[in-house]
């Protein structure tokens, strides 16, 4: 039987991959991008709450049936993700993005297994497997859904990914063990009626307002220093709260709802595909002097134009059975 879509959740992500093709848009247009506050700013929330949309969405749609055939399940999510994560960098790059034919293989594998590439595809697959992994436990030890029990699980499978961490061997667990927290973060939200509660409380969402207004403006755009992860951090959960509240809240004019909803329905195929399409002028030519409000609009344009080349492109690429398989992960279609 088909699930029902959620339609604040489509928002949601047909919203959020917007700002995320804008940020592109604003790195491949904009002269010395990282002075522009549209761009600093979405930094800090943009991929954190893809991530807690996908671990709120994960929570509705898989369940403990999955290990009624687990190997089909990890099959499904090899096909849907890792193909894409692959096939874009290995066969689409060097063949169709590069003026020379050398490309040294080993070396742009390490690269995409250490984090590299469509990166959030990587990890995505990863927490998903340690999902199922909550799953189980969750599934077997924790009948009456006691949100305890379920911190308890994750807290366990948590200091795992420390430890792995501590030992070196993996380069991108840092980064890995935040989107842990913030897919988590989804998977609970959309798990306890009480939690969902908190999240739209009109109290919570005016402190989670003032805590982004007042944070993000000392928050510094490519530094790791530990205050700066710490504004980071406390601004993505911030701006989660914010517009989970906003899209449940606010009511769409029905034309406009229904390209935000179709692009969040598209999302994963938006990501793989814009940024061929974001840097399509050969150099920079918007300045970043501009008022910040021209700015937006200006890359607004762009990015609505970047999104629909995208999906035209990716209407193209669907009439071959062979790269919408690779590229897209999607079925083969019998025509």
């Amino acid at each position: 039987m088909k699930k029902e879509r959620i339609a604040y959740i489509d928002r949601l992500r047909g919203v959020n991959i917007l700002l995320v093709v804008m940020g592109h848009v604003i790195t491949s247009n904009v002269i010395d991008s990282e002075n522009s506050s549209i761009l600093v700013f979405g930094s800090t929330f943009r991929m954190p709450l893809f991530m807690f949309l996908c671990g709120y969405i994960a929570s509705k749609v898989i369940k403990p049936n999955i290990f009624n055939n687990y190997g089909r399940f990890i099959l499904k999510k090899s096909r849907t993700l890792l193909l894409p994560f692959f096939a874009w960098p290995l066969l689409v790059d060097p063949f169709f993005f590069s003026d020379t034919l050398t490309f040294n293989f080993l070396d742009k594998i390490k690269v995409l297994i250490n984090g590299g590439g469509l990166w959030f595809l990587w990890y995505l697959f990863f927490i998903t497997l340690l999902y199922s992994l909550w799953l189980f436990l969750s599934d077997r030890y924790n009948k009456r859904s006691r949100i305890v029990l379920d911190v308890a699980f994750l807290l366990l499978i948590g200091l795992g990914l420390l430890g792995i961490w501590q030992l070196g061997v993996v380069g991108f667990m840092r980064n890995f063990i935040l989107f842990f927290v913030f897919y988590f973060t989804g998977v609970l939200i959309a798990k306890y009626d009480f939690l969902r509660k908190v999240f739209m409380n009109h109290t919570v969402f005016s402190i989670a307002l003032l805590v982004f207004f007042v944070l993000v403006g000392h928050y510094e755009y490519g530094f790791s220093s530990l205050i700066n992860s710490v504004i980071k951090l406390s601004c993505a959960f911030s701006a989660i709260v914010i517009f989970y509240y906003l899209i449940r809240k606010f009511t769409w004019p029905p034309f406009v709802d229904k390209y935000i909803r179709f692009w969040g329905v598209n999302s994963l195929v938006l990501y793989v595909t814009h940024s061929y399409v974001a840097g399509i002028f050969p150099v920079a030519f918007i300045s970043s002097q501009l008022n910040q409000i021209p700015l937006f609009l200006i890359t607004g344009v762009l990015t609505v134009v970047t999104v629909v080349l995208s999906m035209f492109i990716y209407k193209i690429l669907k009439m071959s059975n062979v790269l919408h398989f690779l590229l897209y992960g999607n079925k083969p279609t019998h025509y």
